[in-house]
């Protein structure tokens, strides 16, 4: 048999004697490498074959569940081919942690050794013979104040180490099991006891209007943990283990507004499809309110009642309680819903009914591409176009790529929705090689909101230094004074991009990163977005000493602070990475946004998810950050949070929006002013075709970083001058990144551009991989589809 380990060292399987042990691809076994045990999984079931020298014994796993099957399986390869990192870091994204046995090793004093220690400090190794003279583990010895006085948990670990090879310390390793539960969810009921507080009773009122809920959606509302046990230790709420219907309950869950023609003819569409049991992939292109949950919903309602299952992607952000609800009530307790508030235990025991049979469709951020579910008919990505799909860790995989290797593999439906769909899958659809589905109108009817650009150059020129020009200052008096909701907009938190000295220029930059620090005003701190690095606020240039220190463009904190100023009675709720730190927040803040709110604040994340019926004028305080970014889809991603936040407003009265910038007549924004789509997707693609951009050329970044510039640079060197040999790609750079130091390494970029994206990946894996592997002052980041 062959098994894998999750593990950047090896590419390739290890061979293994399976003996009689009966084993499937994806069963959890014990297998030795080198004189240590370590937890592997089956990726080749056991077959007859000669073999020039005895194999090593492996051992199974009794009552351990299958960590994949084969669709895993075969996910995994295509991930780790794709995105060139190795098997075993490919099923690292497949195979939850709760599902392998861990390893926990122990340590021995033994009576002889070889004397060879003299790296280790006497005062540890008479502290291991005196006090833990039956042996140890490295957490006891890290929460023993002597050991800890010997170093941190590295240089612990380095000199155990040395005594286990010296003979002075015997390792033990030992295995323990993953716990296995039926899948259960704690469910919140209203109690006869009574609890004081404004959070408590706000909590009592969101169990009472829906007696039943999950725990976690309490938590994701934005209800902390210790509110909640004090509430079920008062007896003012219960909690009960609830586990899913065993069979399928059929519900019929009226929409919110009747269907629109556009709406029933996608839903035939993808019934058509779905019935056709093949691979089929399609776009539904539907705008800021025109009704595609619903869509979704029917779609998967039809596939259900045939027999199959359901997978939905959403980005992170948008898995609110108001999503998991609509999607609790049309499918009841078969339906799983995977986030951020689910305890370690919930997301495996969710993960094993998923396995089992027990749910039908499965909710959730990009890893639930991976969802065990057998016979999956319709996948479907909602705002297909998020950047978030795409994974910024090792392995770098784009869960909307994924996706559709999944659905070929099982001969379903892939469905890709949007209001301002990727250039990519749009072009595909122009193409025909994708059906392309229309939502064109508001399911309530609504018009889009009027947009108006206003350019900041002339309001300088008129005098106008403040952050609001004139027109969205009597638009926000207009709507206070009415009593609607107004959200603004600005991609930036702090509140100052930086702080510039006026006398000699010089600006703050962060020691770590080769970038300037935020100005936090209401901590009194800058800060790097990037590292976290933190200071105090000079009183004075940290350079020339000059007091002439002047902030330069505006974050959420500043714009809050400035609507504060000029409306002292105005309710205001920021919303950004600042306040957001905690699962629920996002949800809590919402939440008082509806309820007594009169203007939000907040970056990109009050681009998508809000639908409040009195929002009536959404402000772009700075349309032109991200718009000049150093990266080819710049002006794709500006256009994006241009029409999907002005779409927040006038959902069901009529609303404006403007847009304030110093680029008023580039196309992101005068096609996002009209809300033309189609008019600004036919000039990017032109503009990319001709530079050979995506989708008309495939991209590939290869990143080398170290802490000394010129090794990096060097490296980078190298590794071009090797793809420039091998003539599978055009090779640009090596080039610094845009911001070409972070956390203390030093970045540089080479860009590989492509028409065949297969000869590319195998130059990269057969010519630079070997490369790297023997380097140590720097390392290799392989990025696919960037």
């Amino acid at each position: 048999m062959l098994a894998a380990i999750r593990s950047s060292r090896f590419d390739l399987p290890l061979s293994y004697d399976a003996g009689d042990l009966r084993l499937r691809v994806g069963d959890v076994v014990r297998i030795p490498i080198g004189t240590r045990e370590h937890v592997g999984f089956v990726v080749e079931a056991p077959a007859e074959r000669e073999w020039d020298r005895p194999l090593r014994r492996v051992e199974a796993y009794p009552g351990v569940p299958r960590a994949f099957d084969e669709t895993g399986l075969a996910l995994a390869r295509f991930v780790a081919d794709r995105y060139i990192c190795t098997l075993g870091e490919a099923l690292g994204a497949i195979v939850l942690g709760g599902a392998v046995p861990r390893t926990v090793d122990s340590f021995v004093p033994v009576a002889r050794g070889n004397a060879r220690r003299s790296a280790v400090p006497e005062r540890l190794l008479r502290l291991i013979r005196e006090d833990f003279g039956g042996g140890f583990s490295l957490e006891q010895l890290l929460r023993h104040a002597e050991a800890r006085r010997a170093g941190d948990r590295g240089t612990l670990l380095r000199h155990v180490n040395a005594l286990v090879r010296s003979g002075d310390l015997r390792r033990e390793r030992r295995f323990v099991d993953p716990r296995t539960h039926e899948y259960r969810f704690k469910a919140l009921y209203p109690g006869d006891g009574t609890v004081r507080g404004p959070k408590a009773s706000a909590l009592l009122e969101f169990v009472r209007a829906q007696p039943g809920v999950p725990r976690a959606d309490a938590l994701l509302a934005g209800f902390s943990a210790a509110i909640l046990a004090r509430a079920v230790k008062a007896g003012a709420l219960r909690e009960e283990e609830i586990a899913p219907a065993k069979t399928r309950a059929r519900r019929d869950t009226p929409a919110p507004f009747p269907p629109t023609a556009e709406q029933r003819e996608a839903i035939e569409a993808l019934c058509r499809r779905v019935d056709a049991r093949a691979f089929a992939e399609a776009l539904l292109f539907g705008i800021t309110g025109s009704g595609k949950t619903y869509v979704y919903i029917e779609a998967i309602k039809h596939a259900l009642n045939d027999g199959g299952r359901a997978i939905v992607l959403v980005p992170e952000i948008s898995l609110t309680p108001q999503t998991a609800r609509r999607f609790e009530e049309a499918f009841g307790e078969r339906v799983a819903v995977l986030h951020s508030a689910l305890s370690d235990r919930e997301r495996y025991d969710a993960w094993q009914a998923c396995a089992s049979g027990d749910v039908d469709v499965v909710v959730g951020a990009r890893s639930a591409v991976f969802a065990p579910l057998r016979d999956v008919r319709l996948l479907v990505v909602d705002e297909a176009h998020e950047t978030s799909y795409k994974q910024d860790t090792v392995p770098r995989y784009n869960a909307v790529t994924v996706a559709r290797e999944r659905m070929r593999l099982e001969n379903g439906v892939l469905l890709l929705g949007s209001a301002t769909p990727a250039l990519e899958s749009y072009s595909r659809a122009l193409d025909g090689e994708i059906e392309l589905l229309r939502l064109g109108g508001r399911a309530t009817l609504q018009p889009l909101p009027a947009v108006r650009v206003v350019d900041m150059a002339k309001e300088f020129e008129a005098g106008n230094r403040r952050i609001f020009s004139t027109p969205l200052a009597q638009a926000l008096d207009d709507r206070l004074a009415r009593g609607e909701k107004t959200v603004l907009f600005v991609n930036r938190r702090g509140s100052a991009g930086f702080l510039l000295c006026r006398e000699c220029g010089n600006v703050p930059e962060c020691s770590r990163c080769s970038v300037s620090l935020t100005l936090h005003r209401s901590e009194g701190l800058l800060r790097c977005h990037y590292c976290d690095a933190q200071r105090p606020v000079p009183r004075a240039c940290e350079s020339c000493g000059s007091e002439a220190v002047k902030e330069f463009g505006a974050g959420t904190q500043r714009v809050a602070e400035e609507v504060e100023r000029l409306y002292p009675s105005a309710r205001i709720v920021r919303m950004d990475g600042d306040t957001t730190t905690r699962v629920g927040d996002h949800a809590r803040l919402l939440d008082r946004f509806a309820e007594e709110g009169d203007v939000l604040v907040g970056t990109q994340m009050v681009a998508k998810g809000l639908d409040f019926p009195t929002v009536t004028l959404v402000g772009v305080i700075a349309a032109d950050i991200g718009l000049h970014a150093p990266e080819f889809r710049a002006a794709e991603r500006s256009f994006d949070l241009i029409t999907q936040v002005c779409g927040r407003s006038g959902r069901a009265r009529p609303g404006e929006a403007i847009v304030q910038t110093y680029s008023p007549t580039h196309p992101a924004v005068t096609f996002a002013a009209r809300h033309d789509y189609d008019g600004f997707a036919r000039h990017e693609l032109e503009e990319r075709r001709a530079l050979g951009y995506p989708p008309w050329m495939t991209f590939i970044y290869l990143g080398v970083a170290g802490r000394s510039r010129p090794a990096a640079l060097a490296q980078a060197k190298r590794y071009a001058q090797t793809l420039e040999e091998s003539g599978a790609a055009q090779i640009l750079g090596p080039a610094p990144y845009p911001i070409a130091r972070l956390h203390e390494e030093w970045r540089f970029r080479i860009a590989l551009k492509t028409n065949d994206a297969q000869r590319a990946r195998a130059a990269i894996r057969e010519r630079v991989l070997p490369l790297a592997k023997g380097e140590r002052s720097t390392r290799l980041i392989v990025n696919v589809d960037p």
